[in-house]
């Protein structure tokens, strides 16, 4: 929660598959992440691994625009457009879903989706005003400036 590097879980999931291909591995992930680091995606489509990619789709950079909101300063360069990410996921090779209600989250076949051969990348959409619980992020900048 601290300074931590906007994307690294993408590549981080892929290599844990891989050095461990008998289990799903799942990643959550925002929107800016996937569009900074998305393509390695690929990989996982050519080495048939098994990721589950969450992408928590807002139009925005969160942590930036929460981040500004919550410390009171004018919320600048953290609007993202729209984008398919499901599409871009079926592009590259993997599974993608679109996912806007909780009704369609709960009609997932979690059991064939932790099964299949290859990757799966669930686009959720989520509310752009829900702030997340970054209140320790908060104060390490807060404390750092």
């Amino acid at each position: 929660m601290n300074f931590a590097s906007m994307g690294w879980a993408i590549g981080c999931a892929i290599g844990t598959a891989k050095g461990n291909p008998n289990v799903p591995v799942v990643c959550i992930t925002g929107d800016g992440s996937m569009l900074m680091n998305g393509q390695e995606l690929s990989v996982a489509v050519a080495e048939e691994l098994n990721v589950i990619f969450v992408v928590l789709n807002d139009q925005s950079l969160g942590m930036v625009k929460h981040g500004q909101r919550l410390a009171g300063a004018e919320a600048i360069g953290c609007t993202l457009p729209p984008t398919d990410f499901a599409m871009l996921a079926r592009a590259l090779g993997a599974q993608g879903i679109t996912l806007r209600t909780p009704e369609e989250m709960d009609a997932l076949d979690i059991n064939a989706l932790c099964t299949r051969k290859g990757p799966t990348l669930l686009d959720v959409h989520i509310d752009p005003d829900a702030v997340p619980p970054m209140n320790v992020r908060m104060r390490v900048l807060s404390n750092a400036l």
